[in-house]
């Protein structure tokens, strides 16, 4: 990866997501660093293409935008799932997701992601897409 930041984060996401990783200071994962990760109930798969942008959100952010997430769609609250990382990804079309993962109960140190949400409704996704994606807060 090529970053003093990127060598600390290795491994946060387990072998699913051994290239990305929570930084503590920039420069965060590069663009299209995000390896595959596979669906926790399905065969499904979130394919993260070379030239995509993904970056996993460090803790405070990943608690900002669960807290977010709660208030848009209490059932995802409701449900209580342990949700231990965030995705920020801008799909190949242009579409601004978070991904939500947990430890995968399958697959020991691995993750598996459990839900996409659109990020276009959260107040948190314009600050987050400069923080990591190096963007113009886009729609």
């Amino acid at each position: 990866m090529g970053c003093r930041s990127c060598a600390l984060i290795r491994g946060a996401l387990g072998a699913s997501m051994a290239s990305l990783a929570l930084a503590a200071e920039p420069p965060l994962p590069p663009p299209g660093s995000a390896p595959n990760l596979p669906s926790c109930v399905s065969t499904d798969w979130i394919h993260f293409g070379r030239d995509d942008r993904a970056a996993v959100l460090d803790d405070g952010d990943r608690r900002a935008v669960l807290a977010e997430m709660h208030s848009l769609y209490p059932v995802l609250e409701r449900d209580g799932l342990p949700v231990s990382r965030v995705v920020l990804w801008r799909q190949p079309g242009g579409e601004l997701l978070y991904v939500t993962a947990i430890d995968n109960p399958r697959q020991t140190g691995e993750a598996c992601f459990i839900a996409t949400v659109s990020a276009a409704r959260f107040s948190l996704t314009a600050p987050l897409l400069r923080k990591y994606l190096l963007l113009e807060a886009a729609p």
